[in-house]
């Protein structure tokens, strides 16, 4: 494509309306920088003949800061192009790099107008640094945002992830929290896997799945969802056994042959130890989801996490300690004043997003160690971290609930004694 230099009246340039830039940034800034540099932007506005007008195929920006500086009959210098299809005018749109970065909502929305227009993939990937598998995501999706919606390529990439067209669409409306969204409905899809492979290991077995402890049948064995074929391998289980769903376990009953014989554990007993097992699993669940979520930057700034990490400065920091002390009365004194002063000023600034990162990081560990008392100040601490996780957006599964309430009510109980 070959573009030859004019200059060409500023009334008709048109904007493309296939850019896919929503956000133009400062215009005024530039105007002024333009007006510095001898009225004209160092890098021309690239149009392509369109009859009696020039269509933009790059440097809107530019047009829009010399839109304000001028009137229409202003003749400005310009790369013209004598015609360009809608594709290579897109791809040129995305591919441009001397001029404001797109968001990824705008990348998002470039590469779908390329898919539409017939865009081969590799093109795309060239023009706007998408991956195969962000394209493919958005091949896959091509049509399914509403107007006005913004989306990523990483948004479209995860919500392609999901075969039920409620999860897809709970993923592209989340917004910002998209990734919580994912990984919430991630770890619900995993469970009901987990079940369903449950299932064919009962029936490959011989046992199958009732909605309750039948009468006359006795309790003989336990195991958790998504383990059922590990714990039935190369085991035999009487005539007759059954398997009720209880949570995230599954308990085994036989029929009571009437032996007199008795389990070697108390019914109690046996609740006490699936209780602590289930505890176990949920704890390291939780963790992993905590950490996933922590560290895929999916979490808002909250008011309770940034007030959580300016009190986490109480404790000095890791420079103040390296930095140390002087044995000199004189020196110690002028120095310790500039180190005050500096713990002073980093207490006050506002948290940045790694800060914020790291003490979420933090907090996760220290809730996956929390011990089986469930009580005193290490419940009420984990109950507090719990908190601000959801008030980030993190979405808590039905295990984690379920681990939040155990925790409250041992708490609760602690406090009333």
């Amino acid at each position: 494509m070959q573009f030859e230099k004019k200059s060409v009246r500023l009334g008709d340039i048109r904007p493309s309306e296939q850019n896919p830039r929503e956000d133009f940034g400062d215009i005024g800034a530039l105007a002024r920088s333009i007006e510095a540099t001898g009225g004209e932007p160092l890098n021309p506005v690239v149009v392509v003949a369109d009859g009696n007008v020039y269509r933009i195929v790059d440097g809107e920006r530019r047009y829009r800061a010399l839109s304000s500086i001028y009137g229409e009959d202003r003749e400005v210098s310009a790369l013209v192009a004598e015609s360009m299809d809608e594709a290579n005018e897109l791809v040129a749109m995305l591919a441009t790099d001397d001029k404001r970065q797109l968001t990824e909502a705008e990348r998002a929305r470039g590469v779908q107008q390329m898919l539409v227009l017939g865009v081969d993939e590799q093109r795309i990937e060239r023009a706007s640094r998408a991956t195969a598998g962000q394209i493919r995501a958005a091949r896959k999706l091509r049509g399914r945002i509403d107007a006005g919606v913004q989306v990523t390529l990483e948004q479209l990439e995860a919500a392609s992830a999901f075969e039920d067209e409620k999860d897809v669409e709970a993923v592209l409306a989340a917004g910002d929290g998209w990734a919580g969204k994912a990984d919430s409905i991630r770890r619900r899809v995993e469970r009901e896997e987990a079940k369903a492979e449950d299932y064919d290991a009962f029936g490959d077995a011989g046992i199958p799945v009732v909605k309750e402890q039948p009468e006359g049948f006795i309790y003989t064995d336990w195991v958790h969802v998504g383990l059922a074929a590990q714990k039935l391998e190369g085991q035999e289980f009487p005539a007759g056994t059954v398997a009720v769903l209880k949570g995230s376990y599954w308990d085994l009953y036989g029929p009571n042959a009437g032996s007199g014989a008795e389990p070697e554990k108390t019914e109690e007993e046996i609740r006490a130890e699936q209780e602590a097992a289930r505890e176990k699993a949920a704890l390291e669940g939780l963790y992993r989801s905590l950490i996933g979520f922590v560290a895929s930057g999916a979490f808002a700034m909250s008011k309770d996490l940034m007030m959580c990490v300016r009190v986490g400065r109480e404790d000095p920091p890791a420079l103040l300690v390296a930095m140390g002390g002087d044995s000199n009365p004189e020196n110690e004194e002028r120095f310790g004043a500039v180190r005050d002063e500096f713990a002073r000023n980093l207490k006050a600034c506002r948290p940045s997003e790694y800060e914020a990162g790291c003490w979420l990081m933090a907090a996760a560990k220290d809730m996956a160690q929390l011990n089986n008392r469930w009580g005193g100040d290490d419940a009420e601490a984990w109950l507090d971290h719990y908190d601000v996780f959801c008030s980030v957006g993190f979405e808590p599964g039905e295990e984690d609930v379920w681990l939040m309430e155990r925790v409250q009510a041992s708490f609760e109980e602690e406090k009333d004694e």
